[in-house]
């Protein structure tokens, strides 16, 4: 079990400032935040010489494409297939365990007014798994992982629960697509979160560290001691990143959340 974080929060927009500070806070990687953009050129340069000087490795890339692979809109739909095909491909350079993407975010909620959406829940599905199985074929090419995330109700209407995003998985039958878990979305959609990432351990490749508040790990009612606890004893060997809306400035929240997420295992 590997605690990283993301690198919106690592206090500079020098990646070599941002590893430097990550391993002197006591983070064992690195988590890639490029939103709206595809992981190219430069920024995959300068990700590599930070890496190479810090021997921080990369645990995975949050973003790298625009638009969504569940959207409305097919032709952004499949400019979002081919920005994360893109990305994969120059990730896999890097050596990370893939990328992450929801559905979507923010495009449509069954949970508020006007309480619909544009399409069916078969169609839902449909897309989903078309989206998938096309960037499952670059996955597999460079053994990266697409690293499927359940949002909450509120911000997504098509995957919320893990159990919906094994259904798709499963559809597409590839190894190479796999499930990002968020404790924020669980404690909300989870009717048992022990219960989910014990029956879907072998789904879940990633995780996301942030309490009931939105805050860092400790600042809120979920229990992650139980559950941190409970994945490390299936023998868990991969990243639990640090994703939430930070509670302090500067060092100090991130150094009291390594060390509380450290001392509760």
């Amino acid at each position: 079990m590997k605690f990283a974080i993301q690198s919106k929060w690592l206090m500079s927009d020098d990646y070599n400032i941002m590893f430097e500070n990550a391993k002197s806070i006591g983070f064992d990687a690195v988590e890639i935040t490029y939103f709206d953009n595809v992981f190219d050129g430069k920024v995959v340069d300068d990700v590599k010489s930070a890496m190479n000087k810090t021997k921080v490795p990369v645990s995975a890339l949050c973003g790298g494409y625009r638009n969504w692979i569940g959207d409305f809109d097919d032709n952004k739909r499949l400019e979002a297939v081919d920005g994360i095909k893109k990305s994969l491909e120059n990730l896999a350079s890097i050596g990370a365990v893939g990328l992450i993407a929801p559905a979507a975010y923010g495009m449509a909620t069954k949970r508020l007014p006007p309480y619909t959406v544009a399409r069916s829940v078969e169609d839902d599905k449909r897309v989903l798994v078309d989206s998938l199985s096309r960037i499952a074929e670059t996955a597999e090419k460079y053994g990266m992982y697409l690293l499927f995330e359940p949002l909450n109700r509120y911000e997504d209407h098509m995957i919320n629960r893990v159990e919906q995003a094994v259904e798709i998985i499963d559809l597409v039958g590839s190894k190479y697509i796999r499930v990002m878990a968020d404790f924020y979305h669980m404690n909300i959609e989870e009717a048992d979160i022990s219960v989910t990432i014990s029956k879907y351990k072998d789904y879940i490749k990633y995780y996301h560290l942030s309490d009931s508040n939105r805050h860092q790990p400790g600042l809120g009612h979920i229990n992650f001691k139980t559950y941190l606890g409970l994945i490390n004893s299936f023998g868990f060997d991969g990243f639990l990143s640090i994703e939430c809306a930070l509670y302090g400035e500067g060092r100090e929240p991130l150094e009291k959340s390594i060390s509380y997420l450290k001392s509760i295992l």
